[in-house]
């Protein structure tokens, strides 16, 4: 009586055993790629709740509110004493707009008002933040019930609902 594999049973195990970790290979690949979509989707749902976040507590804080129409596209939004601050200054003047030359939406504030277009003198008081980049329109409307506000950043709608 022999102990033992032959050489054919081992050859088909060896066979059997590289085609079952092709297709586990080819499964967690799929897993890994699954993977790097969702890390990147989660990223940019982030990064827009931070924008929402930031355009709400600025629109629904704001004192005062201004908006000049630049074109069909962009709104240049002016907030007065909000209560909404990033660097701790009490009652801050906001500015929100869309640099042109590089379709940046931009945040400025300060503790002074900032008027349009920006008194080069002024600067030193200003904080500027680019808060999103490739931004094609941006929008705010008033009425009588509350604030509106979209901004279109690459192919993402970004809208901001606040009340009065």
């Amino acid at each position: 009586m022999r102990r033992g594999f032959t050489l054919i049973e081992v050859l088909v195990s060896v066979v059997l055993f590289g085609l079952i970790a092709a297709f586990l290979y080819g499964g967690i690949d799929q897993v890994r790629l699954m993977r790097l979509f969702y890390a990147e989707k989660g990223k940019e749902f982030t990064h827009h709740e931070r924008i929402r976040s930031l355009l709400y507590r600025d629109l629904a804080q704001a004192g005062k509110m201004s908006v000049i129409d630049g074109d069909v596209d962009h709104s240049i939004v002016l907030l007065e004493s909000s209560r909404h601050s990033l660097y701790g200054i009490s009652l801050p003047n906001v500015v929100w707009f869309i640099r042109k030359k590089d379709n940046a939406l931009v945040r400025l504030e300060s503790s002074e008002a900032i008027t349009v277009p920006l008194d080069p003198l002024k600067f030193y008081a200003i904080h500027s933040d680019t808060v999103a980049r490739g931004c094609t329109t941006f929008r705010v409307y008033g009425s009588g019930v509350g604030r509106f506000g979209v901004v279109m950043c690459g192919k993402d709608k970004i809208m901001v609902e606040t009340p009065l």
